[in-house]
């Protein structure tokens, strides 16, 4: 990175990863990228000039007040390749800055801001998006990739998408993570086959990337943030964040782009794994089997979670050893009921002690599933409950009636924008893994929302829920890494609901779906490896659920899920004849020896139409 100083104020910056180069300027108090290109390639998609709106108006006391934001000066960070272009607001009197940073390596360009309140009064600060990218220049005729979550199920909230641009082209594609079909944060802008340029939000509230033409299609707008009917309270001294966004340029096909962005999230924003576990881990997960030890064998089998006994898991947990799986994992099974997250003292009165104690034992590594912002009605002390005794209503995003009870494994929502519900939750996920001697730990059920009635949290006008309830969870999740640095942390999340590039950097895997089938785990890694690398990608396999071809306990049914970060999950481990035990051991070796090494570095090409269930596909 390097500056250039004009014999005028006006003043350029000169970014660059190994993909992309960029070049920043302060040209009359206002910010333009001049300069956006990949580094192989002369094409300037910023030839124009791409200004970068601030904030354009604040609230104080009902009043909109417009601002006036005057350069201040300049930070170049070498070492971490940040540039801080610092502006200030005399009245009210704020301070902001516009951060941009480029990391050497593959990769894109990072850009955020923070605001500062330095009014002495509260304010209400309006829309301000993380990027705002007007007038690129494709060169050529072009096209517009996104893809959807896939969360519940691929089959059928799944997909990968792509429109010409044309004139008038207006594609809003707002990222929600309670809806599975919503599209991830990510975009590209594909040129035949020549190049592209990507954008992405490295945030999981509620926001979207607009994607506009006018009448000349070859100057397209794009625009990443928080949606337009944004605002929030900053109170005095309080600096507000508008969430870090990326753009990135590639040469060639749409799969290179994608390689780059693999490499920048393993390298850059996903948390570092301990030298001692493997990465990915082979990773056996318990629900709804009942294995041999219930005395019952075959049909006869006690199926189903929540009927499961220290014995039983003893006996899986062995299980789980010879095949050669790694990590062993009680899912949402353990527990008396929803809320109530402490291990069901009748069914296991020696609580996760001689499992835990097993499992190390024998050289693997202890898991454990929680849905921890999930409350129930639970009378005990310790419980997180709705009403009672243990009840604490303030703390979840609705009212619950008398009558109204929990799910198996899910319940009401708590609202992590609530101080006391995120000071609690920095208690139990630090109890869960002390207490249970974990190595990783598995959240689930939503720990988001993007409702809530309550007046007492840190949101204020609706708009807002979302975004303070993310700024919690990785507040609560940094913590956790803070104190265990070596916790390996999983988002399940109802499946892969929270699926973007902010959870990315507060866990170490991700559900790629719900649904524990074949052709789900194929679809759902055709569509999200266009923007996450397998690596990261956590696919489950459970044999026989869904009574469909393909889902037999065999070589084929593994290999869907050695595609990415593997969890088997045995529906009916009983039932599994010798040769279909031989065929997961034999995966899990090769899974070892070949498929995990290649992980790490891996380049994902679409070599064929996304996964139908009739067609070849790869």
């Amino acid at each position: 990175m390097y500056k250039e100083t004009s014999k005028t104020t006006n003043k350029k910056w000169h970014l660059s990863t190994d993909d992309t180069r960029m070049t920043v300027a302060v040209i009359e108090n206002a910010i333009q990228i001049v300069n956006l290109q990949q580094t192989q390639q002369e094409h300037n998609w910023a030839i124009d000039g791409l200004p970068i709106q601030l904030m354009p108006e604040v609230c104080v006391n009902g009043a909109e007040l417009p601002t006036r934001w005057q350069f201040k000066r300049d930070t170049v960070e070498e070492n971490s390749g940040k540039l801080v272009l610092e502006f200030t607001n005399e009245f009210p009197k704020l301070a902001l800055k516009s951060i941009w940073r480029a990391r050497t390596g593959h990769g894109p360009v990072e850009h955020w801001i923070e605001i500062e309140n330095l009014s002495g009064n509260t304010i209400t600060v309006s829309h301000q998006d993380s990027l705002s990218l007007q007038g690129l220049i494709p060169g050529e005729k072009a096209d517009i990739w996104w893809i959807q979550r896939g969360g519940n199920n691929a089959i059928t909230q799944g997909g990968v998408f792509s429109k010409s641009i044309v004139p008038n082209l207006i594609l809003d594609l707002e990222s929600k993570f309670s809806d599975g079909s919503s599209p991830v944060p990510w975009a590209a802008i594909q040129v035949g086959e020549k190049r592209g340029l990507y954008v992405g939000w490295e945030f999981t509230g509620i926001g979207r990337i607009n994607i506009s033409t006018g009448d000349n299609p070859n100057q397209v707008e794009v625009n990443v943030g928080n949606n337009p009917n944004f605002k929030t309270d900053i109170l005095s001294r309080e600096t507000f964040l508008v969430p870090p966004a990326f753009v990135g340029c590639y040469s060639g096909d749409i799969d290179e782009g994608s390689y780059c962005l693999h490499r920048f999230i393993v390298e850059k924003l996903r948390p570092s794994v301990s030298e001692d576990y493997p990465d990915s881990i082979l990773s056996y997960g318990v629900y709804g089997d009942a294995g041999t030890a219930s005395g019952a064998v075959g049909a006869e089998c006690v199926v189903g979670a929540g009927k499961q006994t220290e014995a039983i898991l003893l006996q899986l947990a062995k299980f789980c050893s010879e095949l050669g799986f790694e990590q062993f994992m009680p899912d949402a099974m353990w527990f008396p009921e929803t809320g109530d997250w402490r291990w069901d003292p009748k069914r296991f009165p020696n609580g996760i002690k001689p499992i835990e104690e097993y499992v190390h034992k024998n050289n693997m590594k202890m898991a454990l599933w929680c849905a921890w912002t999930n409350g129930g009605i639970s009378e005990h002390p310790d419980a997180l409950s709705v009403r009672g005794s243990a009840g604490h209503p303030e703390w979840f995003n609705d009212e619950y009636a008398d009558d109204w009870k929990p799910g198996a494994f899910n319940g009401a929502k708590l609202c992590l924008a609530s101080t006391e519900a995120k000071e609690w939750a920095i208690r139990k996920t630090h109890w869960l893994v002390s207490n249970h001697k974990l190595d990783y730990l598995k959240h689930d059920c939503q720990p988001l929302v993007s409702k809530c009635n309550k007046n007492t949290h840190r949101h204020k006008y609706g708009v807002d829920v979302s975004y303070w309830a993310a700024i919690h969870y990785y507040e609560i999740m940094e913590k956790l890494r803070e104190d265990y640095p070596d916790i390996i942390l999983e988002n399940c999340s109802g499946g892969g609901h929270l699926k973007d590039f902010g959870v990315v950097q507060h866990t170490h895997y991700i559900v790629a779906t719900d649904t524990l089938s074949n052709l789900a785990n194929r679809q759902s890694v055709y569509d999200s490896t266009f923007a996450f690398p397998p690596l990261y990608l956590q696919l489950y396999t459970y044999d026989k659920l869904y009574d469909v071809r393909g889902d037999e306990p065999g070589n084929f049914f593994w290999r869907t899920g050695m595609m990415g970060s593997w969890q088997l999950c045995p529906a009916e481990s009983s039932s599994w004849s010798q040769e279909e035990k031989a065929s997961a051991k034999s995966a899990a070796a090769i899974y070892k020896e070949r498929i995990r090494p290649i992980l790490q570095d891996v380049k994902v090409h679409h070599i064929l139409p996304r996964p139908d269930g009739f067609n070849w596909d790869g």
